[in-house]
């Protein structure tokens, strides 16, 4: 039997080995726990290490967004107050940098697309503007119904080149020496049918926002039988830009409802509506012959577009006795619905024959009948006697009438930004340099005092006459850029002893002076001493003057830039110089107003 020796000697060698296996196993453990919390802790921080580098690059992809909407807007500005832009305009920011380029797409339009780079990331951002008025002075001298006379040696040329192109509703008679260097056009005259129009607006009638009251239509019956050149329509826009592409059509009878093809068709100027109503003239290019006692019906052929449309008023009585109003999803498909009332329109037959007689154009002549004239190119004419030219060139039709480039709705609206400025009570008399606009003046606007100027920084709206003489002048504000400002006036207006007129400065720009007063040189109340609305002393480069309902009175000597009226009269030696640059003038309520954002997108 061992000894109690040997077993307190076989104890003592188990407990000498205990502790070294103890702390392997401990060591083993730490280790496999520090694994396994290593795992846990890597599996727990890839997700957050993915999702902080996604949070960083969504940062900066909005910071590369910023960039590019920073400048699409600095160029937005830029392009609206008429201040230097280059093409590519390219501006370091936010760690990054954004190129803008400014692209013209049409005469109306211009595409700004700015690019942005941020920690190489790329945003892009597209706007359209439209413009916010535009215009067509495409001729150095428009004249209406009341045409043009032109005394000895006065002449209507262009500037640096451009040939001074002339249109007139009413016939174009010279004296010796009468010069136009240009194209000169006298239309077939026309009337009204007083028969065949439906004037009551007292109810509207949408055209063109929803199925299926897309295309309306109003019939008539003409008075005479003669050439219908020209309908009007009483209508307004709602949006903020123009409702698509409208066409306004003549067309036949069918069962009593609109037939399914054109007689005549013509596309409804947007620029010309507004939103109030206003009577829009619609003048067809190639007119057509209408029967009395024949039934006709006027055609609004629009596009459809839930938030911009057409509102065209009508007769909710039915007072028209001579018609009927109608609608339909599509005019030459569909069947059509008829309306309760009639809506409002004017049609105007021709009248007479145009003339041209003792004058020496440079270009070509376009009139039924010329007489005692040089013509240097071709004379298209059907009759003719007197003239440098033995025959007329008769393969072309009298010419139609021409729509004056500004409707009453554009005036009234610009009235309306006038009045919206402020008003002014009684005369307003400048008597130091001063700004002023928008505003309306309910009295006269006079500028007597020498050398002082008054700069315009808004529409204004003079209820009286004005009166500029003693080396006064008046200009668009800087701001306006290569927009052109406005003065409407409802009495007339004189200028004499050198007064001066300027846009702002920046290519294209020029002053617009209206006046709505009807005195046409040989009628009217309140008239200048010509009978006339304008009546103009000394140079006046740089202003467009229109007198839609009135005369246009030019003394001797007087040189100026465009005039649009119902007459002009150019005494011996004055002339209308022609800038090209008025072509496609876009006319602003104000600073800034001219350039209106049509249309944002991101693109790719």
């Amino acid at each position: 039997m061992p000894s109690v020796q040997y077993w307190l000697s076989v104890v003592g060698c188990r407990l000498s080995s205990f502790p070294h296996n103890r702390g392997a196993a401990l060591t083993l453990a730490v280790l496999f726990f520090v694994i396994i919390s290593l795992a846990i802790v890597i599996g727990s921080v890839n997700p957050i290490v993915r999702d902080f580098n996604a949070g960083s690059e969504l940062i900066n992809s909005k910071l590369s967004y910023f960039t590019a909407e920073a400048g699409n807007e600095d160029a937005i500005y830029r392009t609206k107050k008429g201040k230097q832009l280059s093409s590519p305009e390219v501006t370091i920011l936010n760690g990054g940098s954004v190129s803008v380029s400014v692209v013209n797409i049409s005469s109306t339009d211009k595409e700004v697309t700015s690019n942005s780079i941020v920690f190489s990331l790329v945003r892009n951002v597209k706007t359209v503007l439209n413009a916010g008025v535009g215009f067509d002075f495409v001729y150095g001298a428009q004249a209406g119904d009341g045409g043009i006379e032109m005394d000895q040696n006065s002449r209507i040329e262009g500037v640096g080149g451009t040939p001074g192109n002339v249109y007139s509703n009413g016939p174009i008679i010279g004296s010796n020496g009468a010069t136009i260097t240009g194209s000169a056009t006298v239309a077939t005259s026309v009337a009204e049918d007083n028969q065949a129009r439906s004037t009551v607006c007292n109810q509207d009638q949408i055209v063109g926002q929803n199925d299926p009251q897309i295309d309306f239509a109003q019939s008539f019956i003409p008075s005479e039988s003669k050439t219908l050149f020209k309908v009007s329509i009483y209508i307004k826009k709602v949006g903020s830009s123009n409702p698509p592409g409208t066409k306004v059509r003549i067309v036949l009878n069918n069962a009593g409802s609109p037939g399914s093809s054109s007689l005549a068709s013509e596309d409804l100027q947007a620029n010309l509506v507004t939103g109030s109503y206003g009577w829009v003239d619609v003048v067809f290019q190639s007119p057509t012959m209408v029967t009395a006692g024949q039934t006709y019906w006027i055609v609004l052929d629009a596009g459809e577009n839930g938030s911009r449309y057409w509102v065209w008023c009508k007769d909710s009585n039915n007072g028209f006795g001579n018609g009927v109003g109608k609608y339909s999803e599509d005019w030459d498909d569909n069947p059509w619905t008829q309306i309760t009332g009639d809506l409002t329109f004017k049609t105007y037959l021709g009248a007479g024959v145009g003339s041209i007689d003792n004058v020496t154009v440079s270009g070509n002549a376009y009139a039924n009948t010329i007489t005692n004239s040089t013509v240097t190119g071709t004379p298209y004419c059907q009759t003719g006697s007197g003239n440098n030219f033995a025959t007329c060139n008769t393969s072309q039709p009298d010419p139609p009438p021409l729509n004056m480039p500004i409707s009453q709705g554009n005036i009234d609206q610009w009235k309306a930004d006038a009045s919206a400025g402020g008003v002014i009570a009684g005369d307003y008399t400048v008597l130091i340099d001063v700004s002023l606009g928008p505003k309306e003046i309910t009295g006269n606007l006079l500028m007597a005092s020498n050398n002082k100027t008054l700069t315009i920084t808004g529409t204004v709206y003079v209820r009286g006459n004005i009166d500029i003489s003693n080396g006064s002048a008046i200009r668009c504000d800087i701001s306006f850029g290569s927009d052109s400002c406005i003065i409407v006036a409802d009495g007339w207006v004189h200028i004499a002893n050198n007064g001066t007129f300027q846009g702002s400065g920046s290519p294209g720009s020029f002053l617009l002076l209206i006046t709505t007063l009807a005195c046409t040189g040989s009628s009217g109340t309140g008239c200048t001493h010509h009978t006339g609305a304008v009546d103009v002393h000394n140079q006046a480069t740089g202003i467009v003057f229109y007198a839609s309902n009135g005369m246009i009175n030019l003394h001797n000597g007087v040189t100026l830039t465009s005039a649009t009226a119902y007459k002009l009269r150019l005494d011996n030696t004055a002339t209308i110089q022609y800038d090209q640059g008025i072509m496609n003038t876009n006319f602003s309520s104000g600073p800034g107003g001219g350039w209106n954002i049509k249309s944002w997108d991101e693109i790719q």
